[in-house]
């Protein structure tokens, strides 16, 4: 029914954490595909010992350091399931998470795309922080841009997509770049599927000081043409007028880093 995939790199201390979510999980109905994305830490030795518990199924693979978008679609073309989920190595699941995707599923439209659900933030205790947060309503039929822009829905959330559909939209390789904004892919998708979004909070996570929410001004200087695909593309699409701005302003920079970084290949 389910792929989890975690891309990772350097992260033995967070998995742990996953993982004892993962084999908690009242049901046990799916594949946990791990890509690490070229770890220099203990990290394959870790997952070994994961799978030698035998208590999820798990495949692994290490490959070259390339992102974690490179890695993604790596992730898809080994899954062997109906759907698929991003569940990123420092964040985890409630443990009836897979059993509240499976109930979902199974009223879910077959010419929908998924399901989105909520993602609560936690403190280092554990304890959520944004618990209220909510869609406004049980259940939304809509899409990504929708939801942002017109219901003002904001935040994170967890998409669980049809493994089909993710491999209808693989996320661009850009050399000498490991970043383009997911963004891209899911309002890509909405054009064409619409989401079940469900008001109910099944992924936790924190912003790690090194994460890439944290270190968007890096982000943007070293993968200045991932960013300017995105900002690109949202530039066309229905947006408010100030978002629009936002994004012109952010393309620009794009632009400016993509110039800088052409001059350095030459």
């Amino acid at each position: 029914m389910l792929t989890i995939f975690t891309p990772t790199y350097n992260r033995e201390d967070t998995l742990k954490r996953l993982y004892k979510s993962l084999k908690s999980q009242t049901l046990k109905n799916f594949e946990w595909i791990i890509v690490d994305d070229g770890s220099t830490d203990n990290t394959e030795k870790l997952v070994q010992s994961f799978i030698d518990e035998q208590e999820v199924s798990i495949i692994y693979k290490k490959t070259k350091n390339g992102g974690k978008m490179r890695a993604v679609n790596v992730g898809v073309t080994l899954s062997t399931r109906e759907f698929f989920f991003i569940v990123d190595s420092d964040d985890y699941l409630d443990e009836r998470a897979v059993e509240i995707i499976q109930e979902e599923i199974v009223t879910l439209p077959v010419d929908y795309a998924g399901l989105v659900f909520r993602k609560v933030e936690v403190l280092d205790n554990g304890f959520p922080i944004r618990e209220k947060e909510s869609f406004g309503e049980d259940q939304i039929d809509s899409t990504p841009i929708d939801i942002f822009y017109r219901r003002k829905i904001l935040g994170d959330k967890a998409e669980i997509v049809k493994t089909s559909i993710m491999r209808e939209y693989p996320f661009p390789e850009i050399e000498g770049e490991k970043f383009v904004p997911e963004g891209y892919i899911w309002n890509q998708i909405g054009e064409n599927y619409l989401f079940r979004y469900i008001d109910k909070g099944i992924y936790y996570y924190q912003y790690l000081a090194d994460g890439y929410t944290r270190r968007f001004s890096e982000i943007i200087k070293k993968n200045p043409e991932g960013m300017k695909l995105y900002y690109a593309y949202m530039l066309k699409k229905d947006i408010p007028l100030k978002n629009k701005i936002k994004f012109l302003i952010r393309l620009i920079q794009s632009i400016y880093y993509e110039r800088k970084k052409d001059r350095r290949n030459t």
